[in-house]
């Protein structure tokens, strides 16, 4: 009878056992998962916590205009910045790149600035005179402030080999520039002043040459008085309204182009390549058209001009 009775309280301190270490693994169970849950909910929160923090920076950061450029000898490439009032008075930086900049009302007279590459910049209000840009290269640029109607200057600037293409350039000085081989491609150049701009390399005193590829481009309203240009490419350019006043445009390719200056006292055209190009409003009478290329469909123009009616031929 003992025996049973000890037995049977064996076993119930047995079970009581079990039964509290069932209870303490629940509760370390439940204590892990308690844990693992706030340590999600906190990573979650950093988490909420950094993106916010991220979209508060990223929209509070201001564009940032800049009146000072320091350039080391290591500087080669300036990108997606904007600066204002630029003093670079007789530096010599060569050989440098903007690219998505924004440069206003800031003067780079009589620097030196040779090989300097352009790419989708705002140049507005600018200074270049008498710069040298020798080996230029601008590509998606304007150089026009389109509130303020007004263009660069490039007046007395050396900008020989320089080029410019797909460019807004309009209302530009480039009076007494030196132009030697520049090239002009697809541009907008409205309102230019090319006046006396040179176009030639002298070689001698009996010998000179000029050279400049101006092609489909808008030139209307530009001014090209007493500029050479002589066998060079104009070729499917729009001259419309220009001033063309001494100007030489012997033996040069007008091909496709559309032909219509405003004052052309002086010019010469002598075995100039028209074939295919618009002309109009010019006197015939008043320029010597001798060896002039042209079309058949051409000559209508011509004739119209002279007052002289043609009739079809009797057949």
């Amino acid at each position: 009878m003992n025996k049973k009775m000890e037995n049977n309280g064996t076993k119930k301190a047995n079970a009581s056992m079990k039964n509290t270490n069932v209870d303490q693994r629940i509760k370390q169970s439940l204590e892990r998962i308690k844990k693992s849950i706030e340590h999600k909910s906190q990573i979650n929160i950093e988490y909420e916590k950094d993106k916010i923090t991220n979209l508060d920076s990223k929209n509070s950061i201001p564009e940032e205009v800049e009146e000072n450029l320091i350039v080391s000898s290591g500087t080669k490439v300036i990108k997606d910045r904007k600066f204002i009032n630029l003093d670079w008075t007789k530096k010599n930086y060569q050989e440098l790149t903007f690219i998505n900049c924004t440069i206003s009302n800031s003067n780079f007279s009589d620097s030196n600035l040779e090989r300097l590459r352009l790419e989708n910049c705002k140049i507005f209000n600018c200074n270049f005179e008498r710069a040298s840009i020798q080996d230029g290269f601008f590509e998606d640029c304007v150089f026009y402030e389109k509130d303020k109607q007004n263009g660069c200057n490039f007046s007395l600037a050396d900008l020989m080999r320089t080029e410019f293409h797909h460019c807004n350039i309009s209302m530009n000085n480039f009076k007494r520039a030196n132009v030697f081989q520049i090239v002009i491609d697809e541009c907008r150049a409205q309102g230019c002043n090319f006046q006396f701009a040179n176009f030639v390399n002298v070689v001698s005193r009996t010998v000179l040459f000029s050279s400049a590829t101006l092609i489909k481009t808008d030139f209307r309203y530009s001014n090209f008085e007493g500029v050479y240009l002589q066998k060079c490419d104009l070729s499917e350019s729009k001259f419309i309204s220009v001033i063309l006043s001494r100007a030489n445009l012997e033996e040069a390719d007008l091909t496709s182009a559309e032909f219509s200056p405003s004052e052309y006292d002086g010019l010469s055209i002598f075995k100039a390549d028209m074939r295919n190009a618009d002309i109009r409003n010019i006197d015939v009478r008043k320029l010597d058209f001798s060896g002039v290329k042209i079309f058949d469909w051409q000559q209508q123009f011509f004739i119209e001009n002279l007052g002289i009616i043609l009739y079809p031929d009797k057949s």
